[in-house]
């Protein structure tokens, strides 16, 4: 991929005072800071990114609708670079688009994780052909980060966002990927992971997919006590249903029925019909659809398991490539969320 400097905004215009801003109650925005909406971060392909040629009007269409849904009920920011706003500024709010440049869509690997804590680990998947290009997409991020003052702690720990499935409660689930990539036994792995989350519970299951081994295209989290997982054949299935049981006490398990589609985007299994690659908040689920046959039954499924509204968003223009509306996006509540909102309104 090609990598490219641009100047981005900075909140120094605010505190500086050079520009003002109007009030949070004012209609004309399309993000409202509030305890009870989660800021949902998206990032749009570079028209000077050659590895999505052919499907990147694709991802902007998706991009755009991902937005259409989000607002009104949580907040959301697109990030471009100045050539990619061009394109996108007659189809996306200007106070959703922020200037910047973070070098990869999948952002929710490389960024922070537990929308209410903020934590960064180290993004060092072995799918790169080029060891450095990780360390150089999570640069990328860490420069934005530090332009806008997002205050986030950061951890030694080699983990993928996409391998951390939580409830920005008391739980997370990751892959034993996690566990080879640090060289750590379960238990170990479990204290390292309870320490670094702050949360109680913390379950470690067999990953299915080999390349990237994680866990936001198992399972999910409908709500705080609720666990969606897929219904995979044994000896998988009852592996993963297991190691759940076991380490998320008082959470209820409920398998939904998949059907991946068997293709390939480069070494990357596809991500079509895999439901549970949803993105969560407080009071919504955006959920994946690929205008399959299960549709309807996974998205009436998961609202029967949760109080939370039900967003179905059309992933088949972005699932082939191996990831779909949760993989694509990253989730920040509180002060960070406050900054990057402000951020976009003056871009």
């Amino acid at each position: 991929m090609a990598f490219r400097s641009f100047c981005i905004v900075s909140t120094a215009l605010l505190l500086a005072g050079c520009i003002s801003v109007r009030t949070e109650g004012n209609e004309e925005w399309t993000n409202i800071v509030s305890d009870d909406r989660t800021l949902i971060v998206l990032s749009a392909p570079s028209l000077y990114d050659e590895y999505y040629d052919g499907v990147r009007e694709g991802i902007y269409q998706f991009l755009v609708q991902y937005v259409e849904t989000v607002r009104g009920h949580d907040n959301i920011v697109v990030l471009a670079d100045p050539y990619t706003v061009q394109v996108l500024t007659k189809r996306i709010p200007d106070d959703v688009l922020l200037q910047t440049r973070v070098d990869d869509i999948w952002i929710r690997d490389f960024a922070t994780t537990i929308p209410s804590k903020q934590i960064q680990f180290r993004y060092a998947p072995t799918y790169f052909d080029d060891p450095q290009e990780p360390r150089t997409i999570q640069k990328s991020f860490d420069a934005f980060a530090r332009d806008l003052s997002l205050d986030y702690t950061q951890s030694p720990l080699i983990l993928d966002g996409g391998n951390i499935v939580d409830n920005d409660h008391d739980a997370a689930i990751v892959t034993t990927r996690f566990m080879e990539d640090n060289d750590l036994s379960q238990s170990d792995a479990q204290l390292k992971l309870r320490d670094a989350f702050g949360l109680e519970h913390i379950a470690i299951i067999p990953y299915d997919d080999k390349i990237m081994g994680h866990s936001d295209g198992m399972v999910m989290f409908a709500d705080r006590n609720t666990v969606i997982v897929n219904a995979y054949d044994d000896p998988l299935g009852t592996a993963v249903v297991s190691q759940l049981r076991s380490s998320l006490p008082g959470k209820e398990i409920i398998e939904i029925e998949s059907d991946p589609y068997q293709s390939q985007w480069g070494e990357f299994s596809s991500a079509c019909g895999v439901h549970v690659n949803a993105a969560v908040t407080q009071n919504h689920i955006y959920l994946p659809t690929f205008g399959h046959t299960l549709d309807d039954a996974s998205i009436e499924l998961i609202a029967s398991a949760t109080d939370k509204e039900v967003h179905p968003i059309n992933a088949q223009n972005v699932c082939f490539m191996g990831g779909s509306v949760r993989c694509l996006s990253w989730q920040v509540r509180g002060g960070n969320a406050q900054k990057i909102i402000e951020a976009a309104r003056v871009h």
